[in-house]
């Protein structure tokens, strides 16, 4: 790899503003030109941690070759949002709580450092949806690499989602919400909903209704080529979006389109790292 490496982080790093600098000072060292998101790299600035030669940019350069995310799976998600269409692979480095997509902790991270050098790593290829929708702002980020939630606005009764798979009428799902996961978000809000945790490299998509009012509803896996049609009804004037937790208004009617991204987002493992582990440690099963 080249030796340009991007930092993108949660501001919320107070407990380890040590391992940082030594993470900043191994860089340095290894002759990394480093550049930070302006939010980190003020907060870290504010708490007098010495980021070395770090420079501080609000934008991706093309000729970045790794981009690093500190923090929990919601910075993971801001961090694949800042990286955009680019396809520059992406450390997660876990400050947060669960972490399913960080490939390590802040005391590995030089560890990690040291193996993408040598090439000792594994970059998962991971696949996004795209949402189009009459209504959506000019400015929202269309994708999400978790999941795309309708929900009700609060204390508003259920919506109905008229759902179609590939312009086949599939089901009135009558429900508190709706959720289009993508493998890699099938840890996430799919899971508190009920629906099947996936591998996150597989090709496919889960659709799962959110408390839904008719008992015999089950969670649905589709296709990763599968595009899905979306039509929301509500007893209120409108009902929410949310794509990877950003959220938007939306007038009840409206249509919305769900497909696979023309990108993905590349993450980067561990060599030895695999599903079953990850699963077994984050869920604490056969504890």
């Amino acid at each position: 790899m080249n030796n340009r490496i991007a930092i993108y982080g949660s501001r919320r790093q107070d407990s380890y503003l040590e391992e940082l600098a030594g993470l900043f000072y191994f860089m340095h060292k290894m002759g990394f030109e480093v550049t930070v998101h302006p939010k980190l790299y003020n907060y870290l600035r504010s708490r007098h941690v010495d980021m070395q030669d770090a420079s501080c940019t609000p934008w991706v350069s093309e000729e970045t070759a790794l981009v690093m995310s500190i923090g929990g799976d919601g910075t993971f998600l801001r961090a694949a949002r800042w990286v955009g269409r680019r396809e520059i692979p992406i450390l997660g480095i876990n400050t947060g709580h669960l972490g399913f997509l960080a490939s390590c902790g802040i005391g590995e991270a030089c560890e990690m450092l040291e193996a993408i050098c040598r090439g000792d790593v594994i970059v998962e290829r991971r696949m996004l949806l795209e949402v189009k929708s009459r209504d959506l702002p000019d400015n929202a980020w269309p994708f999400a690499l978790n999941d795309v939630s309708l929900l009700k606005e609060e204390c508003a009764s259920m919506i109905t989602v008229r759902a179609r798979v590939d312009g086949h009428f599939l089901a009135d799902y009558r429900a508190d919400g709706f959720v289009v996961s993508t493998p890699t978000g099938s840890t996430a809000y799919n899971l508190s909903a009920g629906g099947p945790i996936l591998e996150p490299t597989i090709d496919c998509i889960a659709l799962v209704a959110v408390a839904p009012h008719t008992l015999t509803v089950r969670p649905l896996v589709v296709g990763g080529d599968s595009e899905i049609e979306l039509t929301i009804e509500s007893r209120t004037d409108e009902f929410r979006l949310s794509l990877d937790g950003e959220s938007y208004p939306l007038p009840a009617g409206e249509k919305i389109w769900i497909r696979r991204a023309d990108f993905s987002t590349l993450l980067v493992r561990r060599k030895d790292s695999n599903f079953a582990t990850i699963l077994r440690d984050k869920l604490n099963w056969n504890i």
